[in-house]
């Protein structure tokens, strides 16, 4: 099987796959508490076995390759239950131009943010839009990874509709992944009813909050109904549409410029 893991490929292999205009997966998630039941590494784990069985799946038409998982992101509103590392949008940001530059130096040119933590979704789009600007000779992507799957995801879960922090979706992928690390001994008493519309107000804007105003022990959702069974056809049906979106040629495509000479007699452009 072909090597799709940045890391375990040798300096010349990787410049032969930006001769060849492969796609690079930069994983990003975070390392933060995730119940009584969970390890602190999921969002990591998670995201890396996504990136991971979606290269290997778009490898026959779109080579790709992927980063190893930039683990920590923003999580500060997980702070008071401990075991959490989080980092401030400036220092994500910071150190995602670094990679991206890198990257584009070796001449790649397309790159996928592939997240998997709920807190960085906005960062990741504006990170992309950022490093859009700064570097216009390539496409910057942004996807979480349970949002592109969305689809997919609802009809395989019995709790949620997709997922939720420490609840089915990812206890299933966990037991998949690293039963060893689950404590499954009591999942039933850790279930919390997920209502996120905890972070809004008004008709439709946002607020800040910290996970303690809607959970007592970390968890949204209800762990007992995960299997691992269900787990890999979440990671199957999640990598599947990663895929996807990495072999569609649309993803890629460079952007219009549908201005014409002008309004009003005044060009746009001399």
């Amino acid at each position: 099987m072909t090597s799709i893991e940045w890391a375990n490929l040798k300096a010349h292999e990787l410049r032969a796959l930006a001769a060849n205009n492969a796609v690079v997966i930069v994983p990003v998630a975070a390392m933060e508490q995730h119940g009584p039941h969970l390890p602190v590494q999921v969002d990591s784990r998670l995201v890396t076995e996504v990136s991971h069985r979606a290269a290997h799946k778009a490898q026959g038409d779109r080579p790709t390759v992927v980063l190893p998982v930039i683990w920590t992101g923003l999580s500060e509103h997980h702070m008071p239950f401990g075991g959490t590392i989080t980092f401030d949008y400036q220092t994500l940001f910071s150190v995602f131009r670094c990679i991206v530059d890198s990257v584009r130096r070796h001449g790649f040119t397309d790159v996928l943010i592939l997240n998997g933590h709920g807190g960085n979704i906005d960062a990741s789009k504006l990170i992309a839009q950022d490093l859009t600007l700064d570097f216009s000779e390539m496409t910057v992507v942004a996807a979480t990874y349970w949002l592109e799957a969305a689809s997919r995801l609802g009809p395989l879960l019995e709790d949620q509709s997709n997922v939720l922090h420490a609840g089915e979706a990812e206890t299933s992928m966990m037991l998949r992944l690293e039963p060893d690390l689950v404590d499954d001994s009591d999942l039933a008493s850790h279930r919390t009813d997920a209502d996120l519309s905890f972070l809004t107000t008004g008709e439709g804007s946002f607020r800040w909050r910290n996970l303690t105003a809607v959970t007592a022990n970390g968890v949204l959702g209800d762990p007992s109904t995960a299997t691992a069974a269900k787990g890999e056809q979440l990671l199957e049906a999640s990598s599947d549409a990663i895929s996807e979106l990495i072999t569609n040629p649309f993803t890629w495509a460079l952007t219009p410029d549908l201005r014409g000479e002008g309004t009003g007699d005044v060009p746009f452009r001399r």
